[in-house]
């Protein structure tokens, strides 16, 4: 039996390609104080959901209007068949736990 799951470690390498797509290449100014905690991928691998963190206002807008080329981001870097439709969300005052 293998240790993990093949979505665990797909959800990790999203994990870094998001993180540093944000940090490197998203010019949006909304962006840049966003903290990505945690993404965890659907069994199919089609779906992401990304936890984040951020104290800075509009950060879901703009979020939602980097989300086709964060997708695009992770499609680039990673070599699977379907990349995952993302969906980003906001924790507050770090409570991840009451999210999983």
């Amino acid at each position: 039996m293998r240790p993990f799951r093949r979505a665990d470690r797909v959800s990790h390498e999203v994990l870094k390609i998001i993180s540093e797509a944000i940090l490197f290449e998203v010019k949006d100014p909304r962006l840049k104080g966003i903290t990505v905690l945690r993404v965890d991928v659907s069994g199919d691998l089609r779906f992401a959901k990304v936890f984040y963190e951020s104290r800075e206002p509009n950060v879901e807008k703009g979020l939602e209007s980097a989300k086709g080329f964060l997708r695009s981001v992770v499609a680039r870097e990673l070599n699977i068949k379907f990349v995952p439709e993302l969906q980003f969300v906001k924790v507050e005052n770090g409570w991840l736990s009451q999210y999983l």
